[in-house]
């Protein structure tokens, strides 16, 4: 009786053992990939807040002016420019609009970062030659992809975070400025930042997909920051063509239009592009995670 109890005893320390070293090695992956990320994340950072400073902070002579002189500014800029430059049906002397601008940079910014972290969770170990650290861990591929997408995850919230908190402190440095409803643009900048943390689920999906089906990290690596020029270049193409029905087809190539500025603004998110992108994130992180589960990583 005794030989079975020390027996189930035995059974339950070794699954409690096994279970243990498990949990501090998914930690370890974690850790590891939050380490090998704070140098980019706080270079980004840095971006990222001296663009807003420099970008917010210019508002207040934008206000300042005329407003109608601002209107017909740009609209003296030809479409294609305007385009270009994120500012098509945008006006300029509101904060709103204003700000809106500011975002269509911060979200091909997020978009670039957002590329890098995904590709840097799936190929890091094999770029860098370290993959035998993957291997020694008594832990499934599944896991240790998941905590590698944990901490880039983490660090795309993080940046996100920056920008909403520097842009806010921006706007109360702002001071008197006519017009200026700062409860108001405060909300804008709240719903900017879902926009942005949902442009980097999108391409963090696409870039990780790529990364884990190309057979060469160079190949999964070029096809992540081409999904950026391509979404950008759509967008612009919608931009010049929204007024054309087929200006649908540009913005289902470009998650930078799936909520455009004006919608952001209002609150509101396109029920058919906001399911098209929850499943682009949802196919391309489980493609991901099937293709890196038979992957060898032995081999480049």
């Amino acid at each position: 009786m005794m030989n079975m109890q020390e027996k189930r005893a035995a059974t339950v320390k070794s699954v409690s053992m096994v279970k243990s070293a498990t949990v501090k090695s998914v930690l370890a992956v974690a850790a590891r990939e939050s380490r090998a990320n704070v140098k980019p994340w706080l270079i980004w950072s840095v971006v990222i807040v001296l663009f807003n400073i420099a970008g917010v902070m210019k508002f207040e002579g934008v206000a300042a002016g005329d407003p109608d002189a601002v209107r017909k500014l740009t609209d003296a800029f030809p479409k294609v420019a305007l385009a270009v430059m994120g500012i098509s049906d945008l006006d300029m002397s509101t904060f709103a609009g204003y700000y809106a601008v500011l975002e269509f940079y911060a979200g091909i910014m997020a978009a670039v970062y957002a590329v890098a972290l995904a590709r840097n969770a799936v190929l890091r170990e094999l770029t860098d030659g370290t993959y035998e650290f993957l291997f020694v861990r008594p832990v499934t591929r599944t896991a240790i992809l998941t905590a590698k997408f944990a901490a880039a995850l983490g660090d795309a919230v993080a940046f996100v975070a920056v920008n909403v908190v520097s842009s806010l402190l921006c706007l109360g440095l702002l001071g008197d400025v006519r017009g200026l409803d700062e409860g108001a643009a405060a909300i804008v900048i709240w719903r900017f930042s879902v926009w942005l943390f949902a442009v980097m689920l999108v391409f963090g999906a696409v870039s990780a997909c790529a990364a884990a089906v190309c057979r060469r990290p160079d190949r999964g690596a070029a096809a992540g920051n081409a999904s950026v020029i391509v979404a950008y270049c759509a967008g612009v193409a919608y931009d010049m063509l929204s007024d054309h029905d087929a200006s649908v087809v540009f913005r289902l190539l470009s998650p930078f239009r799936y909520a455009t500025p004006d919608e952001v603004i209002d609150g509101r998110a396109p029920a058919a592009f906001s399911v098209l992108a929850a499943l682009i994130v949802l196919v391309g992180f489980a493609t991901a995670y099937v293709a890196f589960s038979r992957r060898d990583l032995a081999s480049r």
